[in-house]
C-alpha cells in the first residue's frame, strides 16, 4: 500500500482570545499521492484552518496547534524554522484573495513562486535565471494567460485571471502538494468551472496531489473524487465519492448551520 504523503493524528487548532475558538477538534486524515480531494462544509466549518495548518500558516493568527501533521515523512509541527522553509517549497498554497501585486507585471507575480529555488536576494532585485522565465511564460500559458498578457500589471486582470496567476506561481515551486483554500468562492460560476478544470487538469496530468476547500456543493460534487465532510471542526464524512449519497450528505454538511461563519 502507498505511503501517505500528508498524515494528520489528532489535529487540533485553538485560536486565543477571552473566549478561545476550537476550529478544529481531533481530526484525523490522510492524504495519498496524487489524490484530489475536495474539502467541503460551510462557512466556519474550520476548513480554512485545516488547509493554514497544515503548513503551519494558521500560526501567524497566533493559533494553538496540536497534534501530529507529517508531510512527506518530516513532523510539520516540530520542524525548525529551516525545515519548515524547505516544507512549504514544495507545498503550493492558493489563497481565496488571489494575492497578487496589483502594481507589480504577471510575469513577476508568478516568478514569486521560483524564491525557494532562486534565493530570496535575487528575487527582491528581479535577478531570475532565464530558466525560470521561461518556465513562467509556460507555467502562465499553461492556465489560460496568453504570453501578450504577461507584462501587463496584475491590476488589469479580472479576478479568474488572478487565480490563474496563483495556480501558475504555485506550479513553478514544482509541488508535491497543491492546497487551494475556497479558490472560486469570489467567482461567477463560468469562470469558477473553468478554475476547477485547471485544477483537475493539473492533476491528472502530473499527478500532484491536491486539495480543495469548497463551499458549493454544485461543484464539490462535479469535482471531488473524494470528500471530506467538515462540520464543527470534526470529519463527518471521509469517502470517495462514489459511496457519498447526495442528498444524505447536503443534509449533514449544509442542512443545519451551527454557530456563525
Amino acid at each position: 500500500m502507498a505511503t501517505p504523503i500528508l498524515r494528520v493524528h489528532n489535529l487540533t487548532v485553538i485560536y486565543p482570545g477571552v473566549h478561545p475558538v476550537k476550529a478544529l477538534d481531533n481530526v484525523n486524515l490522510e492524504i495519498y499521492p496524487g489524490e484530489f480531494v475536495v474539502v467541503a462544509g460551510v462557512s466556519g466549518s474550520g476548513k480554512s484552518t485545516l488547509l493554514r495548518a497544515i503548513n503551519r500558516l494558521a500560526e501567524n493568527d497566533h493559533a494553538r496547534i496540536e497534534g501530529e501533521i507529517y508531510f512527506d515523512g518530516i513532523n510539520v509541527l516540530k520542524a525548525s524554522r529551516r525545515q519548515l522553509r524547505e516544507i512549504r517549497s514544495h507545498i503550493g498554497f492558493i489563497f481565496q484573495e488571489y494575492n497578487v501585486v496589483e502594481r507589480l507585471p504577471v510575469l513577476t507575480n508568478t516568478l514569486v513562486g521560483s524564491l525557494a529555488q532562486v534565493g530570496f536576494l535575487r528575487s527582491l532585485l528581479g535577478r531570475f535565471p532565464k530558466e525560470q522565465i521561461e518556465r513562467a511564460h509556460r507555467a502562465l500559458v499553461r492556465v489560460g494567460i496568453p504570453q501578450h498578457r504577461h507584462g501587463d500589471r496584475a491590476a488589469r486582470l479580472s479576478g479568474g485571471q488572478k487565480q490563474r496567476v496563483g495556480i501558475a506561481r504555485a506550479l513553478l515551486q514544482r509541488p508535491k502538494l497543491i492546497l487551494a483554500d475556497e479558490p472560486v468562492a469570489s467567482l461567477d460560476p463560468i469562470t469558477a468551472n473553468v478554475v476547477m478544470n485547471i485544477f483537475k487538469k493539473i492533476n491528472e496530468d502530473e499527478g500532484i496531489t491536491t486539495i480543495v476547500n469548497l463551499h458549493d456543493p454544485v461543484l464539490t460534487f462535479k469535482y471531488g473524487k473524494r470528500i471530506i465532510g467538515l462540520k464543527g471542526g470534526r470529519i463527518i464524512y471521509d469517502k470517495p465519492i462514489s459511496a457519498i449519497n447526495r442528498e444524505t450528505f447536503e443534509e449533514d454538511i449544509y442542512g443545519t448551520v451551527d454557530g456563525e461563519g
